[in-house]
């Protein structure tokens, strides 16, 4: 098969499981409903078609870092929830809801964004340090690293009454998106594109620091660029539906058995199957407890753990 039948079977998979989404739900909607039924018109506008928008979005660009974060770091173990980010950016949200509430949402994202970019540098500059033997090492220390952010904001957040708020940013659920709270999402969307626009440069930045300078990159400039992407864009994703964990490590390691290391061909397909597997967890999700959910984030734990615990197991090395 071509390049392009691949993409047009992708589309229409993807397609269709957009359908689907936007007819399940805690009641069932079907295509004559929306036509005879201003109602259930009603309902799709404002909480089917943003909420299948929402995880489409999410999907994509938490593969799209994923493999942004594996290039920067050198490693394919590398993703941000195994860098402390989402720690970070939640520590960012907290301390603006407790002494800036003033600031509005977008002061919010940017101060969120701003303390995961910390986090991200901190962890960068930490792994300058170390001499790491094996890959397997850097989601170790990132274990440990988060673990030291996440204690301390959850020791803040239970001193300042906001544990229910975090548990929120840190368990990614989109029961509650609707029309007018997923809009933010467009914002991590563009940051996608511009990724994609910039994979050539980017994928250099897997060849070391050596070589890349070797080649004329301005490789500190360019990491610095490819943190605050990570940052910005993963702090969007968990202010507005909680972090999806292991989806940005999992997708990109599947995908590069298959596109290699290059960046520009490797991106788009890191966003279609991102977006899909999201989207098939949170109709699983849907369809489980019916008409009670189970979030999105617990149904791909499973999977992601399944499908991560096979390749180590099978000992594919094309994966590592």
């Amino acid at each position: 098969m071509r390049p392009f039948s691949y993409w047009l079977l992708a589309l229409l998979s993807l397609l269709m499981l957009a359908l689907v989404s936007l007819l399940v739900g805690a009641y069932a909607i079907s295509l004559e409903d929306i036509f005879r039924q201003p109602d259930m018109a009603n309902v799709m506008m404002s909480s089917r078609i943003p909420r299948t928008l929402a995880v489409l979005i999410v999907g994509s660009i938490l593969g799209i870092v994923g493999c942004l974060s594996q290039s920067v770091m050198n490693n394919v173990f590398a993703e941000p929830t195994t860098l402390g980010t989402p720690q970070g950016i939640a520590l960012g949200l907290l301390l603006t809801s407790v002494f800036l509430p003033e600031v509005g949402l977008v002061g919010t994202m940017l101060l969120g964004a701003g303390m995961g970019l910390l986090s991200l540098l901190v962890f960068f500059a930490l792994l300058q340090k170390l001499t790491l033997s094996d890959p397997l090492q850097l989601p170790l220390i990132g274990l440990v690293y988060s673990a030291i952010w996440g204690a301390g904001v959850t020791f803040l957040a239970f001193e300042f009454d906001r544990m229910q708020m975090l548990a929120v940013w840190l368990n990614g659920d989109f029961a509650t998106i609707i029309q007018g709270r997923y809009e933010l999402l467009w914002g991590a969307f563009i940051i996608g594109l511009i990724v994609y626009w910039m994979a050539n440069q980017f994928s250099m930045l897997g060849m070391g620091e050596a070589l890349a300078k070797t080649l004329g990159v301005p490789y500190r400039a360019l990491v610095v660029v490819a943190l605050m992407m990570i940052a910005l864009a993963t702090s969007l994703v968990v202010a507005t539906v909680g972090m999806i964990s292991f989806l940005g490590l999992v997708i990109p390691n599947i995908v590069r058995q298959y596109c290699g290391d290059n960046l520009k061909h490797s991106l788009p397909w890191c966003a279609w199957m991102g977006a899909s597997s999201l989207l098939l967890c949170d109709v699983i999700g849907r369809l489980l407890t019916h008409p009670l959910e189970v979030p999105a984030n617990l149904v791909f734990a499973v999977f992601a753990g399944t499908v991560f615990l096979v390749m180590l197991w099978r000992g594919d090395r094309r994966a590592f």
